[in-house]
């Protein structure tokens, strides 16, 4: 821990050295020594599906959760979110693409959007509870403690790639990118041309912010506390904790890449019902929810099936 702590240090360090020396260089993955050969997105991606998926399993053991429940869910869940990453983002992003090709909503591996993942894994895990008649609360605390942490991870394959760079700025943490890096993106028309060009890179901000929520929820989850929390109410909180920064940082995204609707952009708008949405069943949850039984409680019952929580109900009173 203490070493993994002095690194963290030693790494914003250097950042904020460089960012105050006069912007962030930008560097691309296959400059970087040692890898020339290999594709940072891909395989980041799949080493934070890989942790987040472990980081379920740990937090589903404390409540007693069947190891196929889980993982049937979890495939459940990341089958329909990259459905609906690609669907959404063909509807909100390509739509050009779509009136002259149909069939690139069949492209599943031609563009993404990160809410329209979000969108389609709900609908996958509402009807997967539903069908399995399992404990929605329990189930999206499970669900979303490993997706945060798999999701900050490809936030770092974002920022590797420069796969979300934003608006012209004079800021000390922009990153000073090469003309031909922008004209080769297709991005020359949003900037003024000048040999190297400043621009934010909105994947490191985002990454950036959610390293302090990721250890608030870890924390929340792992924590050994006489009172426990309401089954659901940490998945709320992620919602609540990430829909604002997630708000405010696309004002700063190219209306080329994210095209507005009524002023805002597509991630904005859901931004604006994800907040609403999760800050009211916090509300609720606060108020009237009840914290999921643990493996020791459950007297040898399947945890996180409605059913086993029934009998526990019926036995308690």
């Amino acid at each position: 821990y203490d070493t993994a702590r002095m690194y963290v240090a030693v790494v914003l360090s250097a950042l904020i050295g460089v960012a105050s020396a006069g912007g962030l260089p930008f560097v691309e993955w296959n400059q970087l020594p040692l890898i020339p050969m290999i594709q940072p997105f891909g395989l980041i991606v799949v080493i934070g599906v890989l942790i987040g998926s472990e980081v379920c399993r740990r937090y589903s053991l404390r409540f007693g959760v069947d190891d196929d429940d889980h993982r049937r869910l979890m495939l459940w869940v990341m089958v329909t979110g990259f459905i609906g990453a690609h669907v959404f983002d063909v509807l909100a992003y390509q739509q050009d693409r779509l009136a002259e090709d149909p069939m690139i909503l069949l492209k599943l591996w031609d563009g993404i959007s990160s809410y329209g993942g979000f969108l389609g894994g709900a609908m996958g895990f509402f009807f997967f509870t539903w069908w399995k008649r399992l404990s929605v609360g329990l189930f999206a605390d499970i669900t979303i403690v490993g997706l945060l942490v798999a999701f900050s991870i490809g936030r770092i394959a974002c920022t590797l790639v420069h796969d979300h760079i934003g608006a012209a700025t004079t800021s000390s943490f922009g990153v000073d990118y090469p003309w031909k890096e922008l004209v080769g993106r297709g991005l020359a028309k949003e900037f003024t041309q000048a040999a190297v060009v400043r621009a934010h890179n909105l994947g490191m901000y985002e990454l950036a912010y959610l390293v302090p929520v990721n250890a608030l929820v870890l924390w929340l989850a792992f924590r050994n506390s006489t009172r426990r929390l309401p089954a659901g109410f940490i998945a709320v909180i992620v919602g609540v904790l990430y829909a604002p920064v997630r708000f405010f940082l696309e004002f700063w995204r190219l209306n080329q890449s994210d095209p507005r609707y009524l002023g805002m952009t597509f991630a904005q708008w859901c931004s604006i019902a994800a907040f609403a949405a999760a800050a009211y069943v916090a509300v609720v949850l606060w108020r009237r929810g009840k914290p999921a039984p643990l493996t020791a409680e459950l007297d040898g019952k399947l945890g996180g099936h409605l059913a086993s929580e029934a009998a526990l109900r019926a036995t308690a009173s």
